[in-house]
């Protein structure tokens, strides 16, 4: 252990974390309106050292008490092996940062250099992280939706007055569905999750390879396993979230995403493309939107990006950041080979 300003630092692997921290990190997450996000649970870190590779926790300490934890992954490939680290989830995160008591600030470079970490390259890096810290550059947009109060039929009402073409056009096109292909039947958590959500894996990768994405994250098989590994988990600060509609048994859209005690994190979601002109991602989200209250859900976050997609029932904005930490020699030289291959893969790209 290692001071850090007031803070003792001490880099533990996560299955060699002691029952109490353990405990002390789920107390802090719950409690935190900063970072009380899926990804950063105790729960995601746990599935995704079994998933996709050791995860690397930073544990803060004033005195002999835990105040925050930064969780990590080793990258892949030879930069990981020089010393390159990420999110843990690398990809598949949707959020990055620290989980820590009110009043915690740290110091990123420093922490990094107590620790023994010579590179950490993060995205999505939500802006109230600042107050931990940490900041970035190259900020993104992340939307929301907050559900109203009263819940989601009354949030459907008002945004039919708010957005009127919006909600005419996604009630047209869901009752043209039904009467073309029969009665939409809805589930909120599939009660066939090993088939249904196979089916989103396959769809998001077809949907993949038709918009030339490279490098999709679902075709790689860890991420795969660590998807199926979170569809099980039920604790209530990472439970997953498998929702479908299907007419006839054919599946039409379906989301896997988490929940976190009232935030439903909008993660993978997907539709049949032979249905694409009924807009069957607006209808699922809508059917969503109304079972919102009686899941406990408050918060719909749909990540990074600002599609058209994204803002047709989005009513909150947020900036996410990147960043890259250097610490000593070696992390100089892993930072410097790191921007080398941006500028190389850029090349290839364009």
């Amino acid at each position: 252990m290692i001071e850090s300003h007031q803070y003792r630092v001490l880099r533990k692997a996560f299955d060699a974390l002691e029952p109490g921290e353990l405990v002390a990190w789920q107390g802090i997450h719950e409690t935190s309106e900063q970072s009380r996000w899926a990804f950063l649970s105790p729960a995601f870190s746990s599935a995704a050292h079994r998933s996709t590779g050791p995860v690397t926790l930073l544990l803060f300490f004033d005195g002999t008490e835990l105040v925050a934890v930064l969780s990590l992954q080793r990258s892949r490939g030879w930069l990981g092996k020089l010393g390159l680290f990420e999110p843990v989830g690398r990809e598949l995160a949707d959020y990055f940062g620290l989980v820590a008591r009110e009043g915690v600030q740290i110091n990123l470079q420093q922490a990094l250099k107590q620790a023994r970490i010579p590179c950490l390259y993060f995205t999505h890096l939500d802006e109230q992280q600042q107050r931990y810290g940490l900041a970035g550059s190259s900020p993104r947009i992340g939307l929301r939706t907050f559900v109203h109060p009263d819940g989601g039929e009354k949030h459907w009402e008002l945004l039919r007055v708010q957005d009127k073409k919006l909600v005419a056009d996604t009630e047209r096109r869901e009752r043209k569905l039904e009467k073309e292909h029969g009665a939409i039947h809805f589930e909120m958590q599939s009660s066939d999750p090993e088939r249904v959500l196979g089916e989103l894996i396959r769809m998001k990768n077809e949907q993949y390879f038709r918009t030339g994405k490279l490098g999709a994250p679902l075709t790689d098989s860890d991420n795969v396993t660590l998807l199926r590994d979170l569809s099980r988990n039920s604790e209530t600060s990472c439970m997953g979230r498998l929702s479908s509609i299907s007419v006839n048994g054919e599946l039409v859209a379906a989301h896997f995403g988490l929940q976190s005690s009232a935030t439903l994190h909008f993660w993978f979601p997907v539709y049949n493309d032979r249905y694409s002109a009924y807009s069957p991602g607006r209808i699922l989200f809508r059917r969503i939107l109304l079972a919102s209250q009686q899941e406990g859900i408050n918060m719909i976050d749909r990540g990074e990006g600002d599609t058209p997609a994204k803002r047709d029932f989005a009513n909150h904005s947020h900036q996410y950041f990147k960043g890259l930490a250097t610490n000593g020699p070696l992390g100089f030289l892993v930072g410097g080979l790191l921007r080398l291959a941006w500028k190389r893969q850029m090349l290839f790209t364009s």
